[in-house]
């Protein structure tokens, strides 16, 4: 059989076959430098959004549990005795609030129960206390701002006993006297200090007492500062925070207005 001319025969020459296998090397290479990229770009975004919206969540939690805080409730733990600023946020959240009558146990009069409005969707717990007009947040801790006067102890805050709601009667463990009276006749009903606090692992937890908290947001810091009201406003309470997603820092910063006054 005759065989076909050598410049007939039709193939890749050996340099041919080296350009190809370079220049696919090449587009390959490039090609996965574009995908690394953005599958890169797409996480950075990802795990930038999941700390905004974590963000979000605990600002928006701590503007309402803040904004209907017991006026004069918030105080701030310090780094240090120097610092206007605080590492934990601990404040008193209002469970009820009603309007009291004449007959309600203001000084000079004592009794162990008193008339009040209306309240409703309110159960009674072991730990509640009725407040009224409080000024200073020491004066939540009524062992000890207990006053005599004439025979009679005196605070702003007592312990609640009992609600009669058929007749809108609230009752008290022993005889109370409220030392001040409300310029409203404003009456709150307290349970349990909440505070929001930073740790060392730049964590924001939600807690009692600035510990044994739940983790509200991570790769986060920052500082809490209270401003007491005055004759023009309520209290406010300012937080900044410092986020921290992939090592690029953010800084935020609110101000949460105490709705209630006493």
């Amino acid at each position: 059989m005759a065989r076909t001319p050598l410049f007939l025969q039709k193939g890749f020459t050996l340099i041919e076959l080296v350009t190809v296998i370079i220049i696919l090397s090449a587009l390959g290479i490039a090609t996965s430098r574009y995908i690394t990229t953005g599958v890169d770009l797409y996480t950075d975004i990802t795990d930038r959004d999941k700390s905004l919206n974590s963000a979000r969540f605990m600002m928006e939690r701590l503007r309402r549990e803040v904004s209907n805080a017991l006026p004069n409730s918030a105080t701030i733990e310090k780094y240090n005795v120097t610092d206007n600023d605080g590492w934990c946020l601990t404040f008193t959240p209002i469970v009820a609030s009603s309007i009291y009558a004449g007959d309600f146990p203001i000084f000079p009069l004592s009794k162990s129960s008193g008339s009040i409005a209306t309240i409703s969707d309110y159960t009674v717990e072991a730990e509640d206390k009725a407040v009224v007009y409080l000024l200073e947040q020491s004066e939540l801790n009524a062992s000890n701002t207990v006053q005599a006067i004439s025979g009679i102890n005196t605070n702003n805050v007592w312990a609640i006993d009992g609600i009669n709601a058929s007749q809108d009667i609230l009752t008290f463990t022993g005889d109370a006297s409220f030392l001040l009276a409300s310029p409203a006749k404003r009456l709150y009903i307290i349970r349990n200090n909440i505070s929001y606090y930073f740790n060392s692992n730049n964590e924001l937890r939600r807690g009692s007492q600035c510990a044994d908290g739940v983790l509200m947001a991570e790769n986060i810091s920052g500082s809490f500062s209270v401003k007491d009201a005055t004759l023009q406003r309520n209290g406010l309470v300012q937080a900044k925070f410092l986020l921290d997603p992939n090592g690029e820092r953010m800084p935020v910063e609110q101000t949460v207005h105490i709705n209630n006054v006493p």
